[in-house]
């Protein structure tokens, strides 16, 4: 899946930090919706970061590959695995292709 598909977070997720962990929190009708709370390490926290709806997802598999010292392949699996979550979970959304 990693590829020039770019994406964002969705319009209606807040992102916290508490303590050492970062939550999306999602907020339908104004209300925060507790129970599709998301908890993410520091891996997915920093793919989280990275969606900003400009970089790519081959990008951000390219970010992490260097920021965390993996092989590229393993990169990219993790940023397809998450993206998928964040996808089924309605937190993100595609923007586009880059160029």
């Amino acid at each position: 899946m990693v590829s020039e598909t770019v994406y964002r977070p969705t319009s209606d997720v807040v992102t916290r930090k508490v303590g050492d962990e970062s939550v999306i929190v999602p907020v339908r009708s104004h209300v925060a919706d507790l129970d599709a709370v998301v908890t993410l390490n520091p891996v997915a926290a920093r793919i989280w970061e990275l969606l900003d709806g400009r970089r790519d997802l081959a990008a951000i598999a390219g970010t992490i590959s260097e920021e965390y010292e993996v092989e590229p392949e393993t990169a990219r699996a993790d940023v397809d695995e998450f993206i998928r979550g964040l996808e089924d979970a309605k937190l993100v959304e595609r923007v586009g292709e880059s160029r």
